[in-house]
C-alpha cells in the first residue's frame, strides 16, 4: 500500500527533475526552475531557443545545477545554474550530441555521441576518461567508478587508474551486482539470455527495450511491457493497459508508469498494481528521486511523492 501526495505546478514538458532540501528542481525545454512544496514556481534561468528533441539533463553538484544548453543551430554547452540563478558555461567541454549527464566523483560527466561512438567527458575541461564506446548499450556510475557495456563487452573504469574489460558481445543491460541480459540471434530470431547468481535462463518471443529493476520484492527483468523475476524470467506478466508504454520509473521501491488511459500505476512486485488519477493530463513520467517523480503535461505538471505505509 502506498500513500501518495500530488503537488500540481504550472510548467510545461519537464524533461529532467531532481529533489533537494524539500524542493523540486526541473529542466523544461528552455528553463531551469525550482518548485516549492506548495506548488509555487521560481524560474532560475531561461535559455534562448532550444533544440526541441535534444537531450538536456539535470544533475546537482553542491549548490549548482548542471544541464546542457542546446541552442538552435549551435554547439551544445555544459552549463551551471546556481540556486541564486547565477549562470556559468563550460565552453571548453567539446560537445557534439550529448546523450547523458551524471556525476562521477563529484564532477560532471557528459556522454557525447558521434554515432556509433560515445565519449565520456569529465569535468569543466571535458577530459575523455575512457576508450570510446562503440554502440553503447548501458552505463552505470557509482562513486568514482564508471561501468558500461558496448559491442566489445563490459568495461569498468575507476578514476584511481584501474581498468578492466569482460569480453562479451550482445550485452543489452546489466547491474552492478553482476546480473545482465545478453541478446543473440538464432536463425534470425532474437534470443535473450538472463544471467543471475551464476545461472543462465533463455527467453524468446519478447521485445526490446530490456531493463533490470530492483524492487522491494526482488530483482526483475523487463522486456518492453512484460516483466518477471530474474530467477524465473520466462514467467512473464504483462503490465496492465500498457500497449502505448512510455517511461517506466523505479520509485519508492516499486515500478511506475502511465497506462494507456493516462492513469499512474505503481507496483512493488509486478503483480498487484495501485492506480492513481493524476491532477493533470500527463503525457510522460520523469523520475525525480527515490520517492518522487513528475508527471508532465504540455502546460502543467504534478510532483508526485510516494510513502509506503
Amino acid at each position: 500500500m502506498t500513500d501518495i501526495t500530488q503537488i500540481p505546478f504550472e510548467l510545461g514538458l519537464v524533461e529532467a527533475a531532481l529533489t533537494h532540501a524539500e524542493h523540486l528542481y526541473v529542466r523544461t525545454a528552455d528553463e531551469v526552475a525550482r518548485v516549492s512544496s506548495n506548488g509555487s514556481v521560481e524560474i532560475l534561468h531561461t535559455f534562448g531557443p532550444q533544440s526541441p528533441l535534444a537531450f538536456k539533463g539535470l544533475v546537482l553538484i553542491g549548490h549548482n545545477l548542471l544541464t546542457i544548453d542546446r541552442p538552435l543551430g549551435a554547439a551544445p554547452i555544459l552549463t551551471s545554474v546556481s540556486f541564486e540563478g547565477d549562470v556559468r558555461q563550460y565552453v571548453a567541454v567539446p560537445l557534439h550530441n550529448p546523450s547523458g549527464l551524471t556525476v562521477l566523483a563529484d564532477r560532471p560527466m557528459v556522454l557525447d555521441q558521434e554515432v556509433p561512438m560515445t565519449r565520456f567527458l569529465l569535468g569543466e575541461q571535458g577530459e575523455c576518461i575512457a576508450a570510446e564506446a562503440r554502440n553503447l548499450t548501458h552505463w552505470e556510475v557509482r562513486g568514482d567508478e564508471l561501468t558500461y557495456s558496448d559491442a566489445a563487452g563490459l568495461h569498468q573504469r575507476q578514476l584511481t587508474g584501474s581498468w578492466s574489460v569482460v569480453e562479451q558481445t550482445g550485452i543489452l543491460t546489466f547491474d552492478l551486482a553482476g546480473h545482465c541480459v545478453i541478446q543473440t540471434l538464432e536463425e534470425g530470431r532474437a534470443v535473450f539470455e538472463v544471467q543471475s547468481s551464476g545461472a543462465s535462463h533463455t527467453v524468446t518471443g519478447v521485445q526490446r527495450p530490456v531493463a533490470l529493476h530492483q524492487l522491494s520484492s526482488g530483482l526483475f527483468v523487463r522486456f518492453r511491457n512484460q516483466i518477471a523475476p530474474v530467477s524465473t524470467p520466462s514467467a512473464l506478466a504483462t503490465l496492465p493497459n500498457a500497449t502505448d508504454l512510455g517511461t517506466v520509473a523505479e520509485v519508492s521501491e516499486g515500478l511506475s508508469y502511465l497506462d494507456d488511459d493516462r492513469q499512474l500505476l505503481w507496483s512493488a512486485d509486478g503483480v498487484v498494481w495501485d492506480q492513481l488519477k493524476p491532477d493533470v493530463r500527463a503525457s510522460d513520467v520523469v523520475p525525480a528521486s527515490e520517492t518522487g517523480l513528475v508527471l508532465t503535461g504540455r502546460r502543467a505538471c504534478v510532483w508526485v511523492k510516494f510513502a509506503v505505509i
